[in-house]
């Protein structure tokens, strides 16, 4: 054996190198940074969404207690109101000094207006009302009719909501 020359040492067969695994901090930063902007993308859409399914919600529900205010009035044989507060944040049901229910709307959801509807105990008419829903965060509104028939029916002004008609 020549003394200059070392021998080589020999991988023991069938074992290659093992590769480092995980990702580079290049990898990481690229992927932080696409993430960032779907999200800068996608929150105000969301928030906008939030806000329309407020509006809906809310507005659903105002349009079921108008029927339920018009069947307390037959039922009870005594005129019944719902009246919305003043800043439109939400309503009252009442027959009399007797107060049936009282909703407060959540989320900056606001109705336009102070509007009473009162209907008569014996066929339920009522004084026609236009309500609308509206909310800060989105240009969406949703409109409640209310005619003297004691009828109500939503709609959206300008077709801003899908599934609506259009008022």
């Amino acid at each position: 054996m020549n003394p200059d020359r070392l021998p080589t040492p020999t991988r023991p067969a069938g074992r290659r190198h093992a590769r480092a695994r995980g990702f580079t901090l290049v990898e990481l930063m690229v992927v932080i940074a696409l993430a960032t902007i779907l999200l800068g993308i996608a929150v105000p859409s969301f928030v906008q969404m939030l806000a329309r399914m407020r509006i809906e919600g809310a507005s659903q529900n105002l349009a079921t207690d108008l029927q339920l205010a018009r069947t307390e009035a037959v039922q009870r044989r005594a005129t019944v109101s719902l009246a919305t507060l003043a800043d439109g944040s939400g309503y009252a049901i009442t027959s009399g000094a007797t107060t049936i229910k009282t909703v407060a709307f959540a989320g900056g959801v606001g109705f336009t207006g102070s509007v009473t509807v009162t209907f008569e105990p014996l066929r339920g008419l009522a004084n026609a009302a236009t309500l609308t829903g509206t909310s800060p965060r989105t240009d969406a509104q949703l409109r409640i009719n209310s005619d003297v028939m004691g009828r109500v029916q939503m709609c959206s002004p300008g077709g801003s909501f899908r599934g609506y008609p259009s008022c």
